[in-house]
C-alpha cells in the first residue's frame, strides 16, 4: 500500500517535470527538482529494498523462535527425566539458549534496522512533499508568466496597427475619457 503510494507521487512528480520542459528561467530550477527527484527516488529505491530485506530476517527469526523454544523445553523435559546424563542435557540448554539469545539479538537488530529505515522512509516522503509544492509554486508562476508574455504580445500587436481603433473594455473608459488614442 506505501509502495503503490510512493510510487503514484513519483508519477506526479513526473509528469509535472515533463510539463515543466520549455520554460525559460524555471528550466533551471525545473532541472535542479528533477535532479532532486531522481536521488530521492534512487534513495526511496535502496531504503525500500533494506527495508523488505530487514523485514524478511526479522520474519525469519521469529519464526524460527518458537522452534527454538521449543527444542529448549524438550531438553529440560529429558533432563527433568533424568533420562541422559544431566552433563549432556545441560550443555544442549546452553546451546539452545545460545541460539536463542544469538536469534534475538538478530531480532532486535532487525528491528532497529526496521525502525531507521522507516524514519529514512518518511524523510524522503517530506522531500517529495516539498518537491511537490515547489513544483505547484514554480506551474502557477510559469501561468502567470505566460499569461503576462501573451498580455504583452497583443499590446504589442495593437500598438503596431495605428491607424484601427481598439475595442474598449466595458469596464475601462473610452478614448474620449482617457484623452489617450492607441
Amino acid at each position: 500500500m506505501e509502495k503503490c503510494k510512493i510510487i503514484s507521487v513519483l508519477v506526479v512528480l513526473s509528469v509535472c517535470l515533463v510539463m515543466l520542459t520549455g520554460c525559460g528561467d524555471a528550466a533551471n530550477e525545473r532541472d535542479e527538482a528533477r535532479i532532486e527527484l531522481e536521488k530521492a527516488k534512487a534513495q526511496l529505491a535502496k531504503t525500500t529494498a533494506l527495508l523488505e530485506q530487514a523485514r524478511s530476517e526479522r520474519d525469519e527469526l521469529q519464526e524460527r523462535m518458537p522452534e527454538v523454544l521449543e527444542e529448549l523445553e524438550d531438553v529440560r523435559s529429558e533432563l527433568a527425566e533424568g533420562l541422559p546424563s544431566q552433563e549432556l542435557l545441560q550443555g544442549r540448554i546452553s546451546e539452545l539458549t545460545e541460539q536463542l539469545n544469538a536469534a534475538v539479538e538478530r531480532a532486535n537488530k532487525a528491528q532497529a534496522m526496521v525502525n531507521r529505515l522507516k524514519t529514512q522512509l518518511n524523510q524522503k516522503e517530506e522531500i517529495i512533499q516539498e518537491l511537490e509544492q515547489e513544483n505547484s509554486e514554480l506551474q502557477a508562476a510559469i501561468q502567470e508568466l505566460e499569461k503576462q508574455a501573451e498580455e504583452q504580445y497583443v499590446e504589442e500587436e495593437i500598438e503596431e496597427q495605428p491607424g484601427e481603433e481598439m475595442p474598449v473594455e466595458p469596464n475601462e473608459g473610452t478614448e474620449e475619457e482617457s484623452g489617450e488614442e492607441y
